[in-house]
């Protein structure tokens, strides 16, 4: 399965901030729900919308933790993890988990043409597969015991 048909049933806006954007205002910006959705972390992209790293809720959380209010004029580039594992729209939907279940994380951006494309989310994409997986097994057993072939 690729990813580009994973993302055809749970792509979406993806949440994005730029490397300048102080950490006060990506919490503010964590906050507010966009499609009934809340997100757990951002895509740091810079004007071009050329990945540049992550910054979940818990970069800002520990950010806090250890620069206690100083970490408010912070900005996502000081505590963002940079070089983060992208694939792209033609790579296999069961490559990106395995390779999300090595590096222990649950995001994956999806990278076309140097440009941010979407964001595979490691439950989200479970649930696809597992969906999919039910699926072919429905159609298998019903194409198995309905037919009434004598040979």
């Amino acid at each position: 399965m690729l990813v580009e048909r994973y993302l055809g049933k749970y792509g979406g806006p993806v949440f994005t901030v730029r490397p300048e954007t102080t950490i006060a205002e990506c919490a503010r910006r964590f906050g507010h729900m966009t499609g009934g959705k809340r997100y757990s972390v951002a895509v740091v992209v810079n004007a071009e919308d050329a990945v540049l790293g992550i910054v979940s809720l818990g970069d800002i959380v520990y950010a806090i933790g250890q620069h206690e209010g100083a970490a408010a004029k912070m900005t996502v580039a000081d505590i963002m993890t940079p070089d983060v594992y992208t694939c792209g729209l033609d790579t296999l939907l069961e490559e990106v988990l395995r390779n999300m279940a090595e590096r222990g994380v649950r995001h994956a951006p999806v990278v076309q043409d140097g440009k941010l494309a979407g964001l595979v989310a490691r439950r989200e994409a479970l649930e696809f597969l597992y969906q999919w997986s039910q699926l072919d097994v429905d159609n298998l057993t019903g194409w198995l015991f309905s037919s009434h072939a004598r040979y």
